[in-house]
This record gives structure tokens, C-alpha cells and sequence, in this order.
């Protein structure tokens, strides 16, 4: 019997559930992964619904693919904690989708609704998304956003920071606010993104390519020319990330002098000699 339950459940595992009631559906589940409403809490398996004002709650192992109705989709890692506070369908689109990332670690994926619909909180941040792929990790008084594709604006209060570029980094709170480029020093942040490292694991529809190499110190070979290291906006081709111009610098025409003017020679009369 324990042999034919657990391969029902590898079968559903293999395939994306149609949508019930809820505003998405986890069609991907580790053990260790439940959805809280109130006082009532129930665990997640693929195919479970979940709807607007639950938290859903992961442990150690715990990891959740949630995929909504218009396409939008979100990775809960491991320890983490995930409450969706609004979504209002309208037909295959939504007017508004806000999400409250309290812990942990999370990928967002948008789907078919406005850019303008998406609205999504840490404890310490806001995030504005313009159409997009990112990972936002949240913990000890600190929000750390990752933009893989697309553009966002994150924002502590009113002090806001524009992620433009693949791979940039925005961290605030803890006294440690700022963005970083792909050719800052890093190090000590990319740890903070563990989602690349595990995306195999996780369902094509919610895997980013190339996300790994963003965990990198530097640009791959593939941004770098005539060995000099760009940014990523200079180096890629794609229409996403458009390089920046810089306006050309205009030179002022050099200074004349005046020729100098030098005064004839002097011509003495010749003198005359009476006799």
C-alpha cells in the first residue's frame, strides 16, 4: 500500500494540476511545506490550492513551486515564510497581486498581469516590479533582491535603488542600503541567494537560466572584450538590457591668438650734405 501512495505521488509530481478554487496551485512540493489560515494549518502536497490571505510556511526541507492563474509563479525556499495578501483576477490577468515575503528565501516569476499589479513587501523593503525575474532573500532586519531579468525598483521608505542590469544586487536595512553591479565586490552578498544553486530540482517553468553565473565575482567571458570587463548592460545583445550611452563630450575649439602685429622698420631720412 505505502508503495502505490508513493508512487500516486510521484506521478502528480511529473505534471502541472489545473487550477481549483484557489488563486494558484503548488504544483511542485518538498516534505516539510504547509499553508496556515488562522488557527487551522494544513500540510502541501502537489495540487493543493492556495488562496489570498494564507502563509504558507516552510521547515529545513520544506520548498514550494506555486503557480498562479495568470501565470505568475513563486519558488518558497527552504525556511521560509510567504503570505499572499490580494489577487484580483480579471480574466487571464490580475488588477492587483500583492505578496508579503516575511523570511527566507523566494523566486518571483511574473506572469500576464500589468506590471503595475505587483506589489511585494519584505519587513524591511517594497518592491516595484516592471516585468520580470528575481530572487529576494529576507532575514536578520536585512532585504537582499537579486534581478535576473526585466527591471524593478526596491525601496526603504523613500530611498529607492533602480536594478536595471542582469545580476544586480539591492540590499537594504541593517545599516548596509546600496546597489551593486556585477563588477562590484560581492563575495560576501551571493551567498545570501541559494535558490540558483538548487533550481535543478525545481520545474522548468521555474528555473532561470544562466542564474548561476550571476553568483560569479565577476562577468563570464562572454560580457568581457578585448579584456576590458563592462557591465552587463555593455556587453549583452539582448533588447532586455539596452546599453547606456554616454553623451558624447564636446570639446571647445582651441583658443586663437591675434597675430602680432610688428611696426614697420623705422626709415631714417639720409642727410644732406650742402657744398
Amino acid at each position: 500500500m505505502k508503495n502505490i501512495v508513493l508512487a500516486s505521488l510521484l506521478c502528480m509530481a511529473t505534471a502541472l494540476p489545473a487550477h481549483a478554487a484557489g488563486e494558484g496551485s503548488a504544483v511542485g512540493v518538498n516534505p516539510d511545506a504547509k499553508a496556515q489560515a488562522g488557527s487551522a494549518e494544513r500540510v502541501l502536497v502537489v495540487g493543493s490550492d492556495v488562496s489570498v490571505g494564507e502563509r504558507i510556511v516552510t521547515g529545513p526541507s520544506g520548498r514550494v513551486q506555486l503557480l498562479f492563474q495568470d501565470q505568475t509563479r513563486i519558488v518558497v525556499g527552504p525556511r521560509s515564510t510567504l503570505v499572499i495578501e490580494s489577487y484580483l483576477l480579471n480574466g487571464n490577468q490580475t488588477n492587483r497581486f500583492a505578496v508579503d515575503a516575511l523570511a527566507g528565501t523566494f523566486r518571483f516569476i511574473s506572469g500576464n498581469s500589468p506590471k503595475s499589479a505587483y506589489s511585494i513587501d519584505t519587513p524591511t523593503a517594497s518592491i516595484a516590479v516592471r516585468g520580470t525575474k528575481f530572487d529576494v532573500t529576507v532575514g536578520s532586519g536585512q532585504s537582499l533582491v537579486m534581478l535576473y531579468e526585466g527591471a524593478l525598483q526596491f525601496c526603504e521608505g523613500s530611498t529607492c535603488y533602480d536594478l536595471t542590469e542582469r545580476c544586480d544586487i539591492g540590499v537594504v536595512g541593517a545599516g548596509a542600503s546600496g546597489l551593486f553591479k556585477w563588477v562590484d565586490e560581492r563575495s560576501d552578498l551571493t551567498r545570501y541567494f541559494p535558490l540558483p544553486n538548487i533550481q535543478s530540482a525545481f520545474l522548468n517553468e521555474f528555473r532561470v537560466s544562466g542564474a548561476q553565473a550571476c553568483l560569479a565575482p565577476i562577468p563570464p567571458p562572454s560580457l568581457e572584450s578585448s579584456g576590458s570587463i563592462h557591465s552587463a548592460s555593455e556587453g549583452s545583445s539582448s533588447e532586455t538590457y539596452p546599453p547606456q550611452t554616454t553623451p558624447p563630450t564636446t570639446t571647445p575649439p582651441p583658443t586663437s591668438t591675434p597675430p602680432s602685429t610688428t611696426p614697420p622698420p623705422s626709415t631714417t631720412p639720409p642727410s644732406s650734405n650742402g657744398g
